[in-house]
């Protein structure tokens, strides 16, 4: 009995907080949200593994703009970043 009383309060609960002005609100705010998210320009792979590999580049020329005597090695690390 105890079980049945619980499953009868725990189901209109659950009806009245479904049908409540603000969820159906805050649902459709979050629908919106969605659907700007889908509008906004995206970043392709390509460009994304570009933009990568210059930051390792940058990385890189930081180094031997610290330590100049590793110039020697700027070479060979652009060409390595590049290759991939």
């Amino acid at each position: 009995m105890r079980y049945l009383l619980l499953c009868f309060v725990f189901c209109v609960s659950c009806s009245v907080f479904a049908s409540s002005p603000v969820k159906r609100d805050s649902i459709a705010i979050l629908k919106d949200s969605i659907v700007k998210l889908n509008k906004r320009p995206v970043m392709s792979a390509d460009q994304f593994v570009r933009l990568y590999k210059y930051d390792r580049l940058l990385k890189y020329y930081k180094i031997c703009k610290r330590k100049p005597s590793q110039w020697k090695y700027y070479k060979g690390w652009s060409i390595r970043v590049f290759e991939l």
